[in-house]
């Protein structure tokens, strides 16, 4: 028994698979663009942050992030009735990223989209305590999670209690768009960190 032919057969049909075919490698290719794009012209923006979790099986080996400036006392837009926001950033006297307002339009100047955490909502006075970033992960390599969780802890390598030491991820910052390109854990890149611990 002879299986029908897959082939398109018709000029409309050979157009439209190569229509298809074409999008399906231009949309990773134009994704790609826009990230470099972000890393390359974005505006380099320094965001305190702590650990949560090292480890997530379904998205590979990476460092869950808090960072400080998701919390604080944002005053909510008067019309805002849910739904995400455009965050103006500012910088703290120590030069790290902080939410200046929450506006429902786009701002000039470096800003992101956030959300407001349902729960840190205050309709007595139109405030929110918390907004989730467009980011909250760095990867590693396969293995390297517990590594990289264990130098932002108190009792960081070699077992002996120690002051947690001070980190801030990178970001890049383009027309609303960011980017995380780097973890520094006590003024040193965690990539450094881990090549450390792989040459002892």
């Amino acid at each position: 028994m002879r299986l029908p032919s897959l082939r398109p057969h018709t000029a409309t049909g050979k157009r439209l698979f190569l229509l298809v075919a074409f999008a399906q490698l231009a949309v990773p290719a134009w994704m790609v663009w826009r990230y470099e794009q972000v890393r390359s012209q974005g505006h380099e923006h320094r965001f305190r942050t702590a650990p949560v979790d090292p480890r997530d099986p379904l998205r590979g080996e990476h460092v869950v992030l808090d960072f400080e400036a998701a919390n604080g006392r944002f005053e909510l837009p008067p019309d805002w009735t849910g739904g995400a926001l455009y965050a103006m950033l500012g910088l703290d006297s120590a030069g790290y990223a902080t939410i200046e307002r929450l506006s429902m339009d786009a701002p000039e100047g470096d800003h992101l989209k956030v959300t407001v955490v349902g729960w840190s909502v205050n309709d007595q006075d139109r405030t929110a305590t918390r907004v989730e970033l467009p980011f909250d992960r760095y990867y590693v390599e396969e293995g390297s999670g517990p590594q990289a969780e264990a130098l932002l802890r108190p009792d960081r390598l070699e077992g002996a209690p120690s002051e947690a030491m001070p980190a801030h991820a990178v970001v890049r910052v383009l027309d609303g768009r960011a980017v995380l390109t780097d973890l520094v854990i006590g003024g040193r890149p965690l990539e450094a960190w881990l090549n450390d611990l792989q040459v002892r």
